[in-house]
């Protein structure tokens, strides 16, 4: 078996136990999450048309967040484009509401240059910003395909950039091709979040000064708690918050700095990546980067909206 020479020197973790202490709340907040009203709202109807501006030329049809709540429907319900038009018909004819619905072509062209609102600005950010990426498939054969039939994967993939705070709340987010690293990425996600915050968490990938220099910039007081790796050094000046690191993990031992640090609360960006795979998909709706981006957009707004209706309260027993 792999590494099991260093089997007895590796550290020993009983696996955890949880119990969820408002199960009745947390059950009712699951099935509100079905309810097509939390997604096609009185304001989205109110709203459907564009306003006046004056300008010369033909006005558009509908207004961008008419665009938007189409695109959300689809990605909550997991609804290809033709059928959130038919969906949405028949939701708009069963609430009353007299507006018309875009058609499938209008959708995938609106969503091209759809404005994104900032994300931290329909919540109440805390003082954490933990930060990771995870892959996303546009198209590829499957597992079952390479299994049966020996043909190689050749998927094709698209690299999300998720920011979450303590209270599971997406902060920013960001689609991007693969080539682009993790630390290149942190600069415009922070430009995303507009509130301060106290401490800046993320693994080892992000252990660049590329991404340092975007935290302080953004927030210059503000913590970064990246773990090193294990054949790291002292720069030569010794006083960076690396450098601190550096000299804790050497004295104390890695998983002494973890709690020291409260480094363990980077899982929060662990569950937010699976929460978007498990509600949303671990695969693109969309073939094109512009559409993509809006896709992962609107998918990070709806988790919002899913942890705003509620959340469990998990105690380890």
């Amino acid at each position: 078996m792999p590494y099991k020479h260093s089997q007895s020197r590796s550290h020993k973790f009983t696996k955890p136990k949880y119990k969820v202490n408002n199960w009745p709340e947390y059950n009712d907040a699951l099935r509100r999450r079905g309810d097509f009203t939390i997604w096609f709202t009185e304001d989205a109807i109110t709203d459907w048309r564009p306003a006046k501006t004056g300008s010369r030329g033909r006005p558009q049809e509908y207004s961008d967040h008419a665009i938007e709540t189409a695109i959300l429907i689809r990605q909550v319900f997991h609804l290809p484009l033709r059928q959130t038009e038919g969906f949405m018909i028949s939701v708009a004819r069963m609430m009353g509401a007299h507006i018309c619905i875009p058609d499938f072509s209008c959708i995938s062209k609106r969503s091209i240059e759809l404005p994104r609102h900032l994300l931290s600005k329909a919540t109440q950010p805390g003082a954490l910003v933990i930060i990771d990426s995870t892959g996303l498939k546009v198209y590829g054969k499957d597992e079952w395909h390479q299994e049966k039939h020996a043909v190689p994967a050749r998927r094709t993939w698209r690299k999300l950039h998720l920011v979450v705070d303590e209270n599971h709340q997406l902060l920013a987010c960001e689609l991007t091709t693969p080539e682009v690293g993790d630390p290149t990425a942190v600069a415009d996600l922070l430009d995303q979040i507009d509130s301060p915050f106290e401490t800046f968490i993320g693994d080892g990938a992000y252990d660049a000064d590329t991404g340092s220099k975007a935290v302080l910039l953004k927030q210059s007081d503000a913590l970064i708690v990246v773990p090193p790796p294990k054949t790291a050094v002292c720069s030569s000046a010794g006083d960076s918050q690396r450098d601190d690191h550096i000299r804790e993990i050497k004295s104390h031992g890695r998983i002494a700095w973890q709690r020291k640090t409260g480094y363990g609360l980077r899982a929060h960006a662990e569950l937010a990546m699976q929460r978007y795979k498990r509600i949303i998909g671990s695969a693109m709706k969309a073939r094109k980067l512009p559409q993509q981006k809006t896709e992962a957009w609107v998918s990070a707004s709806a988790l919002n909206i899913m942890s705003n209706l509620g959340m469990p309260v998990s105690v380890k027993i």
